[in-house]
């Protein structure tokens, strides 16, 4: 037989499922906890609905791709790129994947991935955890073919990889309709 402490507990739970139950019966049916959709007015609040700090991260990891990614034990695969190889200390050049189609149906090739690139590198801090995974300012961007890409650091960069994992890739028309860029602030940080 459970002690009183538990049964305490137990209908303390029971009443604060049933309030919010109540809660969300008496919400008029118009009331929606989803963001705003596209053309909602300027100014109305975000409802966030996942109250997680990582919100972020399974946003991102479930809408973007990366050019690799790594494994249960941390170990890098290939993510959009089939391969890589250093040039030398600064330079990296990676073969990206054929016949990679985004969800709008375009498909990845350089140009699309240039795109992505000069996206992130304008951001002060495109990373919630911090600008360690940012890359240098002078790091450069060459489209070798149509599925070759090479980067350039401005100095050695023994973290690279990690921030390739970071790196996030969406099609043209991610960024042309949606991007990350607050319209208002005309910086990618939000303000949340």
């Amino acid at each position: 037989m459970p002690s009183l402490n538990n049964r305490s507990r137990f209908k303390q739970r029971l009443a604060l499922l049933a309030a919010a139950l109540a809660l969300s019966f008496a919400l008029p049916a118009s009331t929606s906890l989803a963001a705003p959709q596209k053309g909602a007015a300027a100014g109305q609040p975000i409802w966030v609905v996942d109250p997680s700090p990582v919100n972020w991260l399974w946003i991102t990891w479930n809408t973007m791709e990366e050019l690799v990614r790594v494994d249960k034990d941390g170990k890098p695969e290939m993510g959009l790129a089939e391969s890589y190889k250093w040039i030398d200390p600064k330079t990296v050049e990676f073969k990206l994947r054929k016949n990679v189609v985004f969800q709008d149906g375009e498909k990845l090739n350089a140009k699309v991935f240039r795109r992505s690139f000069d996206e992130v590198q304008r951001w002060d801090n495109p990373h919630p955890p911090g600008a360690f995974l940012n890359f240098a300012k002078g790091t450069k961007l060459d489209i070798i073919d149509d599925h070759t890409v090479r980067f350039t650091f401005p100095e050695i960069d023994s973290a690279a990889m990690m921030k390739f994992r970071g790196m996030h890739v969406g099609s043209t028309k991610f960024w042309d309709e949606l991007g990350f860029i607050d319209k208002k602030t005309g910086k990618a940080e939000g303000h949340w």
